[in-house]
């Protein structure tokens, strides 16, 4: 877990020092709208009923 938070941090003063920050915070955004989409339980395969 440490080394996820040091490689955000790095990812993020590198997008603040090339001037992309406000791009990467859409891309961020939209990718965390795409993983609740797919998380909905009506993607999920359906299970087997008993007759």
């Amino acid at each position: 877990m440490n080394s996820l938070i040091k490689i955000a941090v790095v990812l993020a003063f590198a997008a603040v020092s090339s001037g992309n920050l406000p791009n990467t915070l859409n891309q961020v955004r939209k990718a965390q709208f795409q993983l609740i989409q797919e998380s909905k339980a009506s993607k999920w395969p359906k299970g087997m009923r008993l007759k």
